[in-house]
């Protein structure tokens, strides 16, 4: 899958938009809850209801996503999920703790961006393949979108400690370079 342009950009969006989503979704609970509800921060039905808006943006678009990326291709949805995980992480970089709605705004697009990334990059890996190699290359695809989540979810920590939520946001943004760079030399040879 690596050998072509569309497999690469599949692999490289997938990947990405799975870490950038880890990364920036499970320092969020902790984020919120810097202040504490004793503190007037949120309380935590209020942390449930914005990871609860996050994986409605993850799902339930998804039928939308996978129309969007027959009707104006996958390389078209690739590009908007790394466009709406980039302003995710402004929006909910950018939030205090206690801007409930800030960071429920940031994580439903980051739930959506995640969504383009996943269904538009699973689709260009699996077609970028023989028939023979799909299940191969869709179990490869699944084991390095997990390591780099694992990996993103054991730096949040670190990072959300050393430099707070922004610097995670941050870190995050920067995941999306790669994909950025894979996108841009994908649209040149089109």
């Amino acid at each position: 899958m690596w050998a072509t342009p569309d497999g690469r950009l599949g692999l490289t969006a997938v990947v990405v938009a799975h870490s950038v989503m880890v990364g920036l979704m499970v320092m969020t609970p902790v984020h919120m809850g810097a202040g504490g509800a004793h503190d007037h921060g949120p309380t935590l039905r209020v942390i449930g209801l914005v990871i609860s808006v996050h994986v409605a943006g993850m799902y339930l678009f998804s039928p939308v996503v996978g129309w969007l990326a027959d009707r104006f291709g996958r390389t078209a949805t690739v590009g908007l999920g790394g466009a709406l995980l980039l302003v995710a992480a402004l929006v909910a970089g950018t939030a205090p703790p206690g801007a409930a709605w800030q960071l429920g705004v940031g994580l439903f697009l980051l739930g959506v961006g995640w969504s383009c990334g996943l269904v538009a990059g699973s689709t260009l890996v699996t077609e970028s393949v023989t028939d023979e190699l799909r299940p191969t290359a869709q179990g490869a695809t699944d084991l390095l979108m997990g390591l780099g989540a694992a990996l993103a979810g054991a730096v949040g920590g670190p990072l959300l400690a050393g430099g707070g939520f922004g610097l995670v946001a941050a870190v995050s943004a920067a995941l999306v370079v790669p994909l950025a760079v894979v996108w841009a030399a994908q649209r040149r040879l089109r």
